[in-house]
């Protein structure tokens, strides 16, 4: 227990250093340094702990700059493929057995990029202007890797509606027209750190679709 406490207290420091080495901020600061903690928490001192570490590094860094310079370099995703498929065998959230991980890693690349490629080829043309940028599509390749199809594909799906809600938000507020640019990298990176620790989006329907079926059960019953 006592090594638990030390270990969280000492990641959450190094977050803190980490965070202050990305942006000089309060807020990125206590986002990495409680991301750390609760890596740790969940995996403890372990290859897949190191390996979301980075990722939650690289996915903070990405927000920054994409925040307050509109664009997402491409050296963070070419990394996050390569160090995502690379260590693929290693992460063990990805499934049990080295080829299902390798192969969830690599579904993850093709779902997270593919599905906001569709959306920003279809909403260009309806748009007549671009909706989702390149930058936001090779990042989701990256995150896929690590993190597999379904969580690919749920995080988009959340981070879209996020996004929907605060764009809409600002809009009524007067804060920004509908033809500004609000930043979808940060939402996708958002939305992709909190799926990590959550578990797969099939089990939660699974877990649903029971507790619909007894509530069912039960009505019907009385």
């Amino acid at each position: 227990m006592a090594f638990s406490v030390l270990g969280i207290i000492l990641v959450f420091y190094i977050g803190v250093k980490v965070g202050n080495s990305i942006y000089k901020t309060s807020l990125i600061r206590f986002f990495t340094a409680c991301s750390f903690s609760f890596l740790f928490y969940k995996f403890s001192f372990s290859i897949t702990f190191f390996l979301f570490a980075f990722l939650t590094y690289s996915l903070v860094s990405v927000s920054a700059v994409d925040y307050f310079h509109r664009i997402i370099p491409a050296i963070f995703p070419i990394l996050l493929i390569v160090i995502g498929v690379v260590c693929s065998f290693l992460n063990v959230s990805l499934g049990e057995t080295s080829l299902s991980r390798f192969l969830n890693s690599m579904l993850g690349i093709i779902s997270g990029s593919g599905v906001l490629f569709i959306v920003g080829f279809f909403g260009q043309l309806l748009c007549k202007r671009e909706v989702i940028g390149d930058g936001d599509v090779k990042l989701m390749a990256g995150v896929g890797a690590f993190i597999g199809w379904e969580k690919a594909l749920f995080s988009v799906f959340i981070a879209a509606v996020l996004g929907s809600i605060v764009g809409l938000a600002l809009i009524i507020c007067r804060k920004m027209t509908r033809r500004d640019y609000m930043p979808f990298g940060p939402f996708l990176s958002a939305t992709s750190i909190i799926s990590i620790f959550l578990p797969q989006p099939s089990s939660c329907l699974d877990i649903f679709f029971v507790w619909e079926a007894q509530v069912f059960s039960r009505i019907l019953g009385a």
